[in-house]
């Protein structure tokens, strides 16, 4: 697998020493509030500077509104500040090398393997300590100050289905309810609530839930993933790092948690009892402040390494590191479902835009073997979920990536009253635009009778077409030593940067255009008679 044959981390320490040497960390050493600071310092990064430039942070002297000094360092971005990170978190040197390391981990897992101890219970908080201080000890920074009306952590979390075992790893929001509680940020159409919970509140049973906190970064890559039922989360993984997930058994439920994480919040999520969730932002880039219902879930108990760090995945407005890993994993699942699920080997390359908040918007780069191709790309990617919005086929010569090239192809390759379709029976998941925000939850979540909608766009050239109207390759490479030799400033080249044929022109016009060169300016023209 060429830059990803790199022996994989032994822990998020060694992982943060990785990034450190290669640039990509930056450390705050004076004193931080995660109430009022931390998250503003790391929204500037998003908000002013490349991805190319963007980093972890580690703030090693966390402070709070209430003069609360914390001895427990907090990182942000060390799981998808970047796509350099997010590849490196992959094992990657070069990110374009990760679509096919989550090929061969998906088709080729491991096991995770039971351990005696791990070092995530290196120390154990329960019970009185828990009702005192409890989701108090870890320095969870508020999101959007001024806005958000609790604070919270997004992390894999770990459920399973009492009568199969099957386990589910997702990645959700716990919103801190008290020191002893939290509410449960997992929309009804994942796993853990499509399938665990049901099963749990048949039985009259809570669902046990571990929160894990400062894993590997596969750990976080899979829980994001959305993978399909079944398919072990913790294999997948096991398959990234190329050998098996260590696991401990919780200390107070019967679930198995990686061994190497920083922080586990043990606790059992109430199947009967709910509260109302106060304000947060989300992937659409828009705070919730509807007040929904969620379930409570109790704290039985935290525990943690010596010396734990604290990861917080800043959560909204895209582009944030939530975005990053969702987009990233969108990415790579559907790269793999179309290639090798649905067996379309002329798909090239997928994106997913960082605005679209990684579920709403899809650029799919394809080799157009047969007209009817991007036809069956776009509905195989519709039936990818039921949560994609926008799915847009492009041709080869297209950067996915590049939205000013996707607005060229859809301008200029794209028909709306032939090539745009709609779908319905979509779900909108957070989506505002989806029915009035004043209508209830339950009708926004599905709005009658068919839900929401989506669009398939063919923005693929239907037929031959002129050359792109750029200088042939040769002059461009020409005029590339010339700029260079005189010291220009570097250049950030975008495709396409020199001119192709497109299937409308032949060898007379290639003949018209070589005379033109050499200075014969009229030697295209028919001589009147």
């Amino acid at each position: 697998m060429g830059e990803c044959d790199v022996s994989y981390y032994s822990d998020l320490r060694d992982f943060i020493q990785a990034l450190e040497k290669r640039g990509k960390l930056y450390r705050w050493k004076q004193p931080i509030n995660k109430d009022t600071e931390l998250m503003p310092l790391m929204r500037l990064q998003y908000r002013g500077l490349s991805d190319d430039e963007r980093r972890a942070f580690l703030y090693e002297n966390v402070t709070g509104s209430k003069g609360e000094r914390y001895g427990m360092p907090v990182i942000t971005g060390v799981y998808g500040s970047s796509r350099k990170i997010l590849g490196l978190g992959m094992g990657c040197e070069d990110p374009q090398q990760i679509y096919e390391k989550w090929h061969h981990a998906v088709t080729h897992p491991i096991a995770p393997a039971i351990m005696e101890r791990g070092a995530v219970q290196e120390e154990v908080h329960a019970g009185e300590e828990i009702e005192k201080i409890g989701l108090t000890m870890l320095p969870a920074p508020v999101e959007e100050p001024g806005f958000s009306g609790a604070i919270r952590v997004t992390a894999p979390f770990v459920t399973k289905d009492a009568e199969t075992g099957m386990r589910n790893v997702g990645m959700y929001s716990g919103h801190f309810y008290g020191s002893d509680r939290f509410l449960a940020g997992i929309a009804r159409i994942h796993d853990a609530m499509l399938y665990h919970f049901p099963v749990a509140q048949r039985r009259n049973e809570g669902l046990p839930v571990a929160v894990v906190l400062g894993a590997l970064p596969d750990i976080a890559y899979v829980a994001a993933a959305n993978l399909p039922y079944g398919l072990d989360e913790l294999s997948v993984a096991g398959g990234i790092r190329g050998r098996a997930v260590e696991l401990v058994r919780c200390k107070t439920i019967p679930l198995e948690v990686p061994a190497e994480a920083e922080i586990v919040i043990e606790a059992e999520l109430s199947t009967e009892m709910t509260a109302r969730e106060m304000a947060f932002s989300d992937y659409p880039g828009y705070l919730m402040a509807e007040h929904a219902s969620k379930q409570v879930v109790k704290v039985k108990a935290i525990t943690c390494r010596r010396g734990a760090i604290f990861p917080a995945i800043l959560v909204g407005l895209p582009p944030s590191e939530s975005n990053g890993i969702s987009r990233t994993c969108r990415e790579m699942m559907l790269d793999n479902y179309l290639k090798y699920g649905c067996g379309i080997p002329e798909v090239l390359e997928v994106s997913c835009p960082e605005m679209g908040g990684g579920w709403n918007w899809w650029v799919i780069r394809m080799r157009k073997s047969h007209p009817s191709k991007p036809q069956q790309v776009l509905h195989a990617a519709a039936s990818m979920g039921t949560t994609n919005k926008v799915i847009i086929a492009v041709d080869e010569d297209i950067d996915p990536k590049d939205p000013e090239m996707v607005i060229w192809a859809m301008s200029f390759a794209m028909q709306p009253h032939r090539d745009v379709q709609i779908t319905t029976g979509r779900v909108p998941l957070l989506d505002p635009s989806a029915q009035s925000l004043m209508t209830k939850p339950e009708e926004r979540s599905f709005p009658p009778p068919v839900g929401c909608s989506g669009m398939l766009i063919d923005a693929t050239r239907k037929g031959p077409y002129p050359p792109v109207g750029l200088p042939k390759r040769p002059f461009m490479e020409r005029a590339l030593e010339i700029w260079r030799q005189q010291g220009m400033p570097p250049l950030r080249l975008r495709t396409p940067w020199y001119g192709y044929a497109l299937g409308m022109w032949g060898p007379e016009d290639d003949e018209t255009g070589d005379k033109v060169t050499r200075g014969d300016y009229f030697a295209g023209f028919k001589k009147e008679k």
